[in-house]
């Protein structure tokens, strides 16, 4: 869905303009980025169009439009979107283009075989807890804590915590914590024993009345932002908004530990991918620009102060950690404690299979030993085929 407008620049005499074209896949932060493209337009003499998309039609959208020969000539996008550098015709990204200041952990969640296909533009992409204090004086840190504040919401008429119940990107962070990975490396590993754990740990939670199975996106950020829930788990893309509705009642911490095990999300950097090869094509020069210009330290900062995305410009986060309040020191320390996401294929085939294993399982259909072997082959059963197709 087009939802950008073409942004206008100012043509020097003389000057050919490069039309670039703009994916951007994240519902938040779009006019900061709007405004960041204008004025890279007017500084280089280019004209930007900014193209929004739904993170569920991305990857069909881009695979789709590279065989018609109409993919975007840049886009915006989670690093694990990397898994589909064959289908997408990704160009590979010379390591001269990836700033200095973005450390070597933060390459690797864009890069495949040691061969990046993206550049890290921002970091994070993690859950964390998020919790109003009008409604909470001393924010838990145990899933127990939680399950004793419950009568005191009940009377307030509040829910107690809300996410989205059945997303895996939520679910995922709970099988981390047990021990479990969805990859490593090029396998496929949801058939480990902590899925059997996480997913009667989490049934459990819903069974206990924490949280409803029923709870969608709504549940941790609208109901959240109306005062109808107490306690959200959310991601660092919510922070802005939660800021503007909430102002001071904002509380971030951690997610509540399962029992002595810190809570480990899952994180990513969000990166530029280049489709239909376009880092090679005519436009190279221009898409050079504007990677330099987004990876700047004055661009960086932007995104922070202004839509609250953590840059990935290793000394501006230094600077935020020594400047920190106590929300912004919350959320970094999620963010150490992390579990960053594959960008191999194999990621892309886990979280199909963890899907349709969560469901059976959620729906009571089959137990959780039978749940873990469905997630397994069913994942490798499109891996497979995905290495079929590449080859």
């Amino acid at each position: 869905m087009r939802v950008g407008l073409l942004l206008l620049c100012l043509l020097g005499q003389g000057a050919s303009a490069v039309e670039i074209s703009f994916l951007y896949y994240r519902e938040q932060g779009s006019a900061t980025f709007r405004a960041l493209l204008e004025e890279f337009s007017r500084d280089h003499n280019h004209l930007v169009t900014l193209y929004q998309i739904t993170s569920e039609s991305l990857k069909p959208s881009l695979i789709k439009s590279v065989l018609q020969g109409t993919a975007a000539d840049v886009v915006f996008a989670p690093s694990d979107f990397v898994g589909i550098a064959e289908q997408g015709k990704f160009s590979e990204v010379p390591q001269a283009l990836i700033s200095q200041k973005t450390n070597a952990e933060i390459q690797l969640t864009a890069s495949i075989d040691n061969t990046l296909y993206g550049i890290p533009i921002l970091q994070g992409n993690h859950l964390m807890l998020f919790y109003n204090r009008r409604l909470v004086k001393e924010p838990i840190t145990t899933w127990q804590s939680l399950l004793e504040q419950k009568d005191q919401f009940d009377e307030a008429g509040v829910a107690a915590i809300g996410w989205n119940y059945s997303e895996m990107y939520w679910f995922a962070g709970f099988y981390n914590t047990f021990g479990g990975r969805m990859t490593r490396g090029k396998l496929v590993t949801l058939n480990d024993p902590p899925m059997n754990d996480a997913l009667n740990f989490y049934k459990s939670l819903a069974t206990r009345g924490l949280v409803s199975s029923e709870c969608t996106y709504d549940c941790g950020y609208k109901d959240f932002i109306e005062g109808k829930v107490a306690y959200a788990i959310n991601g660092e893309w919510a922070v802005a908004d939660f800021e503007k509705h909430l102002g001071d009642d904002l509380g971030i911490a951690l997610i509540p530990n399962i029992g002595k095990k810190a809570f480990r999300p899952l994180s990513s950097s969000l990166v530029l991918v280049f489709p239909d090869n376009s880092l090679d094509g005519p436009k190279a020069e221009a898409l050079k620009q504007l990677s330099v210009f987004l990876q700047s330290e004055k661009v960086q900062r932007v995104l922070y102060e202004k839509a609250r995305f953590l840059p990935v410009d290793s000394q501006l986060i230094s600077e935020i950690k020594v400047n920190s309040d106590e929300n912004e020191s919350a959320m970094l320390a999620q963010l150490e404690l992390a579990v960053p996401m594959s960008a191999e294929a194999a990621q892309g085939s886990a979280w199909i299979g963890l899907r349709k294993g969560f469901e059976l399982f959620n729906k009571g259909v089959i137990d959780a030993n039978k749940a873990g072997e469905y997630m397994q082959q069913y994942a490798e059963r499109d891996y497979g085929q995905h290495l079929k197709n590449e080859n």
